[in-house]
């Protein structure tokens, strides 16, 4: 990882516009030529599918308005990221969580790097801008934010599902190492930004006391995790197959009564699906607008204008509350394919 593979990190300095990302585990042809449109992101053009397209993407857009970024920082970020999702960072299981996929992780990277772009472009004058160093840990702390989920070798007994009641800590925990091994030392104690993820706790507890660019880039994070999921190409279905099996193999699909009785939350994917919006309604929403202060409004910023992730969260809400009203899941017959390594 990055502070301890010197010579990665010399190579990547004299060749910084190489993409040395293997998507997949070896498949470098999804880095262009196998790109299909149902893999790409809400606006079409970046291929979810490869860490090096990604990052690229990432990069292209903090360019824009932090000129001096840390680009090796970045691309070092994606490397060691991907070798831990995939088994080969030493003293790590590899991914077994479907939903809390590589996928997952850098689709919020990516719509953290747009809000970023946006509050520049809102705020780049009037003494709140975010810098350089803030802008770049943010985006990191995003790509990081769900590796709590992944195993330690010594947890080879576990389930990753089975952490999610402490992945957000988890994820703090190692990001205050990462960093503090990294150039962004000084800024390791803000790895606990990662908890403006966590709908167990509440979003004051992480961001009271902070500066007014750290309560941005706080509210940007859980932003950037909630919009990333619910506006993706095959959030339904990933819903369906992948988040219902991680509830189940987590017991999050029961809960227990005060008297003591089991009681069951989700029964069924289909179950899962029809208290979905629901759970955006009462959850989601109010979070967004009121704990995160509408910090969606600076991907339109980003966009000039236009946002994708609003539109694309509508269009799956919308054709899930018209299977709901019809009782019928039928129209969903993809099957999303995770990006992790295979069982």
């Amino acid at each position: 990882m990055h502070g301890q593979t010197g010579t990665r990190t010399d190579l990547l300095r004299n060749s910084i516009l190489d993409s040395p990302f293997q998507p997949h585990g070896g498949i470098s042809a999804l880095n262009s030529t196998l790109f299909d449109i149902n893999q790409s992101d809400v606006t079409g053009t970046v291929n979810m599918a490869s860490p090096g397209a990604v990052a690229d993407a990432i990069c292209a857009i903090l360019a824009r308005h932090h000129p001096d970024f840390d680009e090796v920082l970045l691309r070092d970020g994606f490397i060691d990221l991907e070798d831990i999702f995939w088994g080969r960072s030493a003293g790590w299981l590899p991914c077994d969580t479907p939903y809390h996929d590589l996928r997952h992780s850098m689709s919020t990277a990516l719509a953290m790097a747009r809000l970023v772009d946006g509050h520049a472009v809102v705020h780049g004058g009037d003494g709140t801008a975010l810098g350089s160093e803030l802008a770049s840990l943010g985006v990191l702390l995003a790509l990081f934010h769900d590796v709590g989920f992944i195993r330690r070798l010594s947890e080879s007994g576990l389930k990753g599902a089975g952490l999610i009641r402490e992945h957000e800590q988890r994820s703090v925990e190692f990001m205050r190492g990462y960093l503090a091994a990294g150039p962004l030392a000084r800024h390791a104690e803000r790895a606990d930004l990662i908890h403006a993820t966590n709908f167990a706790r509440c979003t004051c507890d992480t961001l009271d006391g902070l500066s007014p660019q750290l309560v941005a880039l706080g509210k940007m994070l859980g932003t950037s995790d909630l919009i990333s999921q619910i506006s993706g190409r095959y959030y339904l279905e990933r819903c369906q197959h992948f988040l219902f099996q991680e509830f189940v193999a987590a017991g999050a699909d029961r809960t227990t009564s005060p008297g003591g009785e089991t009681v069951i939350l989700y029964a069924t994917p289909e179950d899962l699906l029809r208290k979905t919006p629901g759970f955006f309604e009462h959850l989601v929403k109010p979070r967004l607008d009121d704990e995160f202060s509408q910090a969606y409004r600076y991907i339109a910023a980003h966009f000039g204008g236009d946002d994708p992730y609003a539109r694309a969260m509508q269009r799956n809400l919308d054709f899930l509350r018209d299977m709901i009203a019809r009782n019928d899941f039928s129209g969903l017959q993809r099957k999303p394919v995770p990006l992790m390594p295979a069982p």
